[in-house]
């Protein structure tokens, strides 16, 4: 299926977009050029020709379908380490006039320092084991303020939840969960209230897949579905599979999974006192708010693209993509009503 990786493609770890490429040690004065061109025949022969007229051999070209720019290729290049400063900076010049958007990466400058200071982030599916117990908040253990603090017997219920995340490993398929009659009382006042609400509220792509949910998934006011049984309906459709997780993950660990089509869901339920208030992301958030729009082709292709583009990138860069993951989220769901 399009889309699914098991590792990241040779192509995003060539793209000088994304902070996980760097030179190579024998050629430590390599320039990457990436440019758009408009479909046409003869374009790129166009392009490639400027580096032939100035005598700058290319080492490597990729090309593929832009996802930004409609009816245009994204062309790749590597400039041979010995080429002049001043020919390439002609040729981008150059390519300036005539692509549609450009982006360069040159090496000359890259240093030692700037390479070990490039974050940690995983480089195939089964790496997200090693972060995925990093919870910020909550997960067995609850604030004074949460409204299960005091309540003995949902505490260790949560404790039950956590060990389940805590011990799943990639490949494994996840628990199924005997939920209790007070969870599921629960999980139907949310369930209700929001089925009540879809259709003036939420998007079309939203509206079409949930009752796909309800007739794969056993979605409905009666029974929480199982993790596993959604993870194989979403795999199916977009290729994104379920994670079970403790409680709410760093953005940079939350995004980083989204690039392997792999959400990172909860299992526990919010307190039975106030069923339509959580201070955090439980199984009614994840699995009627989130989940739906994870089986639609475009918002999965959108969500991976994001979490690529935050494999090994800086805290700023990451704050402003969780801020766009999070605003494209709410105008899909809540605003493009088509």
């Amino acid at each position: 299926m399009a889309g699914l990786i098991e590792s990241v493609p040779e192509y995003f770890k060539r793209t000088p977009t994304y902070p996980s490429m760097t030179a190579d040690s024998n050629h430590p004065n390599q320039t990457v050029i990436i440019f758009s061109l408009k479909e046409k025949p003869g374009a790129l022969a166009e392009m490639l020709k400027l580096f032939q007229e100035r005598d700058v051999s290319l080492t490597h070209i990729e090309s593929r379908p832009s996802k930004v720019h409609k009816g245009c290729y994204e062309f790749l290049v590597e400039c041979d380490q010995i080429a002049k400063k001043d020919s390439i900076e002609e040729i981008i010049t150059l390519l300036k006039e005539n692509a549609e958007s450009i982006v360069v990466h040159d090496f000359n400058s890259a240093s030692k320092q700037n390479e070990e200071s490039v974050p940690w982030f995983p480089s195939k599916i089964s790496d997200i084991d090693k972060f995925a117990n990093r919870v910020l908040s909550y997960g067995a253990e609850l604030d004074a303020d949460h409204p299960g603090f005091k309540d003995e017997v949902y505490r260790s219920r949560r404790k039950q939840f956590a060990d389940i995340a805590f011990n799943y490993k990639h490949g494994e398929k996840i628990p199924v969960v005997d939920y209790t009659d007070e969870e599921i009382n629960t999980w139907r006042v949310v369930y209700n209230e929001l089925t009540r609400l879809y259709p003036t509220h939420a998007c079309a792509e939203f509206n079409y897949i949930f009752p796909l949910l309800q007739q794969n998934c056993g979605y409905g006011p009666d029974r929480i579905p199982q993790l596993q049984e959604v993870s194989d309906f979403l795999k199916n459709c977009t290729g994104f599979t379920l994670r079970p997780v403790a409680g709410l993950l760093s953005s940079r660990d939350f995004l980083a999974g989204l690039a392997f089509r792999v959400f990172h869901s909860t299992q526990y339920i919010r307190h039975s006192s106030v069923p339509n208030y959580t201070p955090e992301p439980d199984v009614c958030h994840e699995l009627l708010g989130h989940v739906p729009l994870f089986a639609d082709v475009e918002f999965a292709q959108f969500s991976q693209e994001i979490g690529l583009a935050s494999l090994g990138a800086s805290d700023d860069v990451i704050e402003k993509l969780a801020t766009v993951s999070k605003l494209f989220r709410f105008f899909r769901l809540f605003v493009l009503r088509t």
